[in-house]
């Protein structure tokens, strides 16, 4: 799959100085001010988890990409928390007991710390982190007791106790003996079951070990901690001498009996501080005395299928660690003899038997393993390690007879083994162990690995890790054998093996689905190349090719490093092009990968045939064998593939013109296309045009889709077959033609085959089978299969003669005129795309035909999809500008959908396309004619202002074709369709100097019709749109109103002409209701209008309503004109009765709406006393529940009656 184009590492490094700022502003959070006490500051004993989540969650955990930029502040910032959790445990002071209520939102600053410091160690590693840690000794007692007393009061976060161990385990490095800093003696020895110490041993030990053994049987990251506490112990010197470093080892392994009933947790913990002493000693003699009785432990346990240990993962990994380590120790030690020899062979079978393990961490610790032992064997016995390995490659292959010879079929092999044994041998070449004269073998077992591909049950991918390791592996042998070792590995061919290896990476690098795997062989590569120079084509320049950024998108990688790395030298672009034809290519589960594939050989072929010195048609007709050779081995069931290999073909004919173009003339190459060629071509594709009808596949849309492509790719052969050396139009291309086809490009080859006389003969049988699919293909509805079908159908129209182009276009036009009366039946919509397209080619009459269709078709199904196919069908040719005033019905029609269904507003999908439309048919300037104008800029104007963001943009791209100059770029390019400068000039467009013509007369015409149109679409945005929006659409409005008197008027006149217009309809009335009660209460109540026939067109628009949100913008209304105080301006009286009249309303909310406006015009009064005296009669009742009497009172004594 395609990698993404933004790396999450680079908008780290962009952001990490503020990330790294904010964490140094919160360390100061955990001290309290100065100031507080007497200048010192003081550790906080709590503080807010908020504070530290946010800090190791926002602030840290994004380093985990990059950890590397947290290097120059660690040691600044490890100490201080270090010093900081210290003061805090020898500086505790009692602090204010908090509610339970706010204990929830507080830490204590110890646990505090011990998160931020595991965030750290989580991020850089525990190894970095632990040095930065304070050393002096004399703390080891305080966080011994600080992890004692939280245990016994159950308190502390597991951070911190992972923490702790982690930091007595460092503060052991002491280079004393423990008696000397040991405060506190212990007179009994710790009860231990299994654990036999000595006598006279110090306190602090006697205190540690019990404290390590607890947490060594922890299910969490404490374990790890307590193991390193253990190990430390044990590992020193003075301990050893007391007998510490035996008597822990004989307890572990004595705890490591079957018949011990302990938690799974509680082995892995002793595994675990078994492979930690071991690997601790591994360079020494210390553990010589335990080695045997260790090995028969823990092989025990590992080859044990009762025990429950081993069904771990984790335990498994250890006990390969420990044998590892064990088989290394026992090696250097002459004196064990036999013993020797039988643990290393026993580990080694172990060893090769984990290569199959089903978990993956489990391998990659076998094959390591296998690695550093084979390296510690003598040659002889290491050759036999390598011979093993390669034997288990061989197993269970099989041989698959081809047209090519026999090729192994790797189906059956085990993919999880096959992992382990190339990790295996990747390994031993890393370390060098194999001699050179096994490298043959080894490298033919990588190269196989870097192809491997299994396939699971539901179709995924089971062999990426196989070709991760063999990445990994060729990079290994590149790195340490030198280039006359390499050299010196015979081949089949006479290309050296540093070729041969290249070539597959270059391969890998372009095709492999795996995007990691794509970057791991450019890597390799760029080894092979800089370790061996010269040895490899082209190699420097291949590498720059191939680069490791450009392969990271898997399209590019396919299509432009594939090409340009073929331009270097031929043999990358045939092994590249062998692959397409493979699981890489056409043979991928995603069906976009095959479709960059197909394009992709077709590129290749072209660059490689125009290469070739023996001219281009041999190398052209080489890559025609290759696709028909696999085609007709395809299996039924094999439909991926399949469509892959079509797409192949269809990309292969689409390279047919520039193929023949070759060498200066046209058709140059003339002579080296031999009729038989053209022969095969074309019966191949009537066998499976044929095959198609009369077979039954599982995804009939991807054999669609790969058939159209090819039937549309015939065209420049159809025509080099047709018209020969005898006209002079070039070669066309499908994709050339509808290119061209808003220019009636197909026109012209159209009336050279007319006046050639149709179609040659040779063409009327694929041409006829032809003609009996694409009513098949046009009627599917796949998105991905109608575009080729739409192209199919025109080169069937193309080739035939007029007569039957004729009747072809009256049989499809005729079966599309009318809606399907079954709910099932399915009318493709390619359809409607095919007529569209077929204008250039049909006579007037004929279009008429077309025009009709499609009108008629609109006019009986108002069905989103098939308008929208419809309205896409006139965008793709010249019918819409050939014949506007035919369409300027359907484009109202369009612009003004709004259909809504379950689904949504599935208008605004039509409104849109629409819109595109309108696009289309005025940037022809002989269409922006008095007619169109007056029946669609009305629709764009208020489409311009509407909430929906994904209409607006459309509908300004159709306003700026009616500007010119500046005024066009600047309205287009410059304005956001969200700012509120683009809602000014909305406004003012009427009284722009750069509007055309035709569409300033028609705004002059009627100003008010012109600002209607605009308001009903600006006051959705105004009043229900986001709420930036809301706020740029209002302030652009009040800003336009404030400009003069006569703006304000003409936008009151505009709103009280759509609350006459749009009575019923919600959508627009409740809106200009919203705006208009919004400007009353603005202010914005200078203007001439009729304020009473406002009241009268709102007290329609709310009579006897059930939308309470309807009622609310009346109240707001009335209340607006009541506000203006007047009595003698016309319609306050009339809005004081109205909200009389709604307060006896029967639905309580709307009386409280009502008294809630009401209490706005008597707080507004001028009178104090009169004021004083109205505000108490308003308030202290609840008017939705007050009865009719209170409510008769209170509109008598406000005059609303």
């Amino acid at each position: 799959m395609d990698a993404p184009e933004a790396d999450f590492d680079i908008k780290l490094q962009k952001i990490s100085s503020d990330l790294l700022a904010d964490f140094n502003s919160f360390l100061d959070v955990l001290h309290k001010p100065a100031s507080q006490h007497g200048g010192e500051r003081r550790v906080r004993s709590r503080v807010k988890s908020r504070d530290v989540y946010n800090a190791t969650l926002y602030y840290l955990d994004p380093f985990q990409e990059l950890p590397q930029l947290l290097d120059p502040h660690l040691p600044k910032w490890i100490p201080f928390l270090a010093n900081t959790y210290l003061a805090a445990l020898t500086t505790r002071h009692k602090s204010p007991a908090l509610s339970a209520e706010k204990a929830k939102h507080f830490i204590p600053t110890t646990s505090a710390i011990a998160l931020i410091l595991y965030s750290f160690c989580k991020i850089r590693g525990e190894k970095v982190i632990k040095h930065f840690l304070n050393v002096e000794t004399k703390y080891l007692e305080i966080l011994r007791s600080a992890i004692e007393d939280a245990e016994e009061k159950g308190t502390g976060a597991w951070q911190e106790r992972y923490i702790v161990l982690v930091w007595l385990s460092h503060l052991l490095l002491a280079p004393f003996d423990l008696s000397t800093i040991s405060s506190v003696d212990v007179e009994d020895t710790p009860a231990i079951p299994g654990l036999e110490l000595r006598e006279g041993l110090p306190g602090i030990t006697l205190r540690l070990l019990p404290l390590g053994i607890k947490f060594l049987s922890s299910p969490g990251k404490e374990r790890d901690g307590a193991k390193a506490l253990l190990v430390r112990i044990a590992m020193r010197q003075d301990m050893q001498d007391l007998g510490v470093l035996d008597s822990l080892v004989k307890w572990a392994l004595g705890s490591l009996r079957a018949d011990t009933e302990q938690t799974s947790y509680y082995y892995l913990g002793i595994l675990s501080f078994i492979g930690g002493i071991l690997q601790s000693t591994m360079d020494t003699g210390i553990m010589h005395g335990h080695l045997s009785a260790s090995f028969t432990r823990v092989h025990g346990v590992a080859t044990d299928e009762g025990n429950a240990i081993v069904s771990f993962a984790l335990a498994r990994k250890m006990v390969i660690k420990i044998m590892r380590c064990l088989v290394v120790s026992a090696l250097r030690q002459d004196r064990l003899g036999d013993t020797a020899n039988e643990i290393t062979e026993m580990t080694i079978g172990y060893l090769l038997e984990s290569l199959a393990d089903n978990d993956t961490p489990v391998r990659l610790a076998a094959s390591k393993a296998l690695s550093v032992i084979t390296l510690k064997l003598d040659p002889e016995m290491a050759s036999q390690v390598v011979e093993a390995v390669l034997e288990s490659l061989n197993r269970n292959i099989l041989w698959k007879k081809t047209a090519q010879g026999n090729v192994r079929d790797l189906a059956t092999v085990d993919s999880l083994e096959w992992h382990g044994l190339i990790l295996t041998l990747s390994h031993l070449l890393y370390r060098r162990s194999p001699p050179a004269e096994q490298l043959p073998d080894i490298i033919q077992s990588l190269l196989l690995g870097l192809a491997f591909e299994q396939r699971g049950t539901s179709g995924t991918s089971v062999g990426a890790n196989v070709r991760d390791a063999a990445c990994f592996g060729i990079w290994a042998v590149a790195r340490r054998y030198t280039t006359a070792e390499l050299l010196a590995v015979p081949t089949k061919t006479s290309t050296s093996i540093l070729q041969t290896m290249g070539t597959e990476l270059v391969t890998t690098a372009c095709l492999d689905p795996a995007g990691n795997i794509r970057r791991g062989s450019s890597a390799a590569l760029q080894e092979l190349i800089g370790r061996h120079p010269d040895t490899v084509e082209k190699g420097i320049w291949v590498v720059q090719t191939v680069d490791y950024h450009a392969v990271a998108r898997r399209s590019r990688a396919m299509e432009e490093v594939a090409l340009g790395v073929t331009k270097l030298s031929a043999q990358y672009g045939e092994a590249i092009l062998n692959a397409l034809l493979g699981w890489r290519g056409v043979g991928d589960v995603d069906a976009a990968s095959r479709r960059s594939a197909g394009a992709a050989f077709g590129v290749l072929t072209a660059a490689l045939a125009l290469d070739d010195l023996n001219g281009p048609f041999p190398r052209y007709e080489a890559s025609f064998q290759l696709f028909q050779d696999k085609y007709t081995t395809l299996e039924a069931r094999q439909v991926e593939e399949r469509h892959g290999l079509l797409i192949c073909y269809a990309a292969l004919l689409d390279q047919f013109p520039k193929v023949s173009a070759h060498e200066g003339g046209r058709h140059a190459g003339n002579d080296g296309l031999g009729p038989s060629l053209l022969e095969k071509m074309q019966a191949i594709v009537t066998a499976m045009l044929t095959s198609y009808m009369e077979s039954t596949h599982r995804r009939a849309d991807l054999i669609a889709e790969g058939l159209s492509r090819v039937v549309e790719s015939l065209v420049p052969l159809f025509q080099f077959i047709t018209l020969g050396n005898q006209s002079s139009l070039p070669l066309y291309t499908m994709a050339q033609l509808l290119e061209s086809a808003k220019e009636s490009g197909h026109l012209a080859l159209a009336n050279a085959l007319d006046e050639h006389g149709g179609s040659d003969s040779d063409l009327s049988t694929v041409l006829d089978t032809i003609k009996q699919v694409v009513p098949m293909w046009l009627s599917r509805t796949e998105p991905e299969a109608m575009q080729p079908a739409c192209a199919a159908a025109l080169t069937l129209l193309i080739f035939s003669t007029p007569a039957n182009r004729k009747a072809i276009i009256q049989e499809w036009a005729q079966s599309v005129r009318h809606k399907p009366s079954s709910r099932t039946a399915t009318q493709g919509e390619a359809y409607f795309y095919t007529l569209a397209l077929t204008q250039p080619l049909i006579s007037s009459q004929d279009v008429d035909i077309v025009c009709e269709t499609l009108t008629g078709r609109w006019a009986d199904d108002p069905e989103v999809a098939t308008r929208l196919a419809i309205l896409q069908g006139l965008t793709k040719s010249r019918i819409l500008q050939d014949k506007p005033l035919a369409f300027l019905g359907i484009l109202k029609e369009g612009l003004n959908d709004y259909t809504t269904t379950a689904r949504g507003d599935v208008g605004s999908h039509v409104r849109v396309q629409a819109l595109r439309a309108v696009c289309f048919l005025w940037q022809d300037a002989a269409c922006l004619s008095k007619e169109s104008i007056e029946t669609l800029l009305h629709s764009v104007l208020r489409l311009s202002a509407e909430k929906l963001d994904r209409i607006r943009p459309e509908a300004q791209s159709a306003l700026a074709l009616l500007l010119s100059g500046h005024s066009a770029d600047h309205f287009r390019h410059s304005l956001t369709f969200s700012s509120q400068a683009y809602f000014h000039i909305l406004l003012a467009l009427a009284y722009n100097t750069s509007l055309h013509p035709l569409a300033a007369s028609f705004a002059e015409e009627d100003e008010t019709a012109w600002m209607a149109a605009l308001m009903a679409g600006f006051v959705t945005s105004a009043d229900t749109g986001n709420e930036e929006l809301v706020i740029a659409s209002r302030a652009a409005l009040t800003s336009f109103a404030n400009v003069s008197a006569s703006n304000l008027d003409l936008i009151y006149e505009a709103l009280l002409q759509n609350l006459r217009t749009h009575q019923g309809n919600d959508r627009v009335l409740v809106p200009t209701l919203e705006i208009t009660a919004f400007l009353l209460h603005v202010g914005f109540v200078d203007t001439d209008i009729n304020f009473k026939s406002l009241c009268l067109q709102t007290q329609k628009a709310g009579y006897k309503t059930g939308n309470v949100r309807k009622i609310e913008a009346c109240i707001r209304v009335y209340g607006g004109i009541a506000g203006l105080g007047d009595e003698n301006i016309a319609g306050v009286s009339e809005a004081k009765k109205r909200l009389g009249a709604l307060l006896f309303h029967p639905w309580p909310k709307v009386r409280t709406m009502v008294a809630d406006e009401i209490w706005g015009l008597v707080v507004g009064k001028d009178d104090t006393e009169a004021d004083d005296d109205l505000q108490s009669k308003v308030l202290g009742v609840d008017w939705g529940a007050a009865d009719k009497t209170k409510i008769r009172s209170l509109v008598q004594d406000l005059h609303l009656d």
